[in-house]
């Protein structure tokens, strides 16, 4: 999902990362609602490989973590 479409007021930058040798180093967020806080839900390639530029200025959502996605 591109940055621009997401509301990064509800997200918080965590230390977790992680590293693909196809992508490069992946940040992640977590989201935090009147429900609760689903911690690394949403990660993002900042930087990513040439190979993959096109997933820079994108965030990704775990299924498993996140059960909603609403359009604004």
């Amino acid at each position: 999902m591109p940055r621009a479409d997401v509301d990064f007021g509800v997200l918080e930058r965590t230390e977790h990362s992680t590293y693909c040798p196809f992508k490069g180093d992946a940040s992640y967020y977590s989201i935090r609602t009147g429900d609760g806080v689903a911690e690394n839900a949403v990660w993002t390639y900042e930087a990513p490989h040439d190979a993959v530029a096109e997933i820079k200025d994108h965030v990704a959502f775990y299924p498993t973590k996140v059960d909603a996605i609403e359009e604004r």
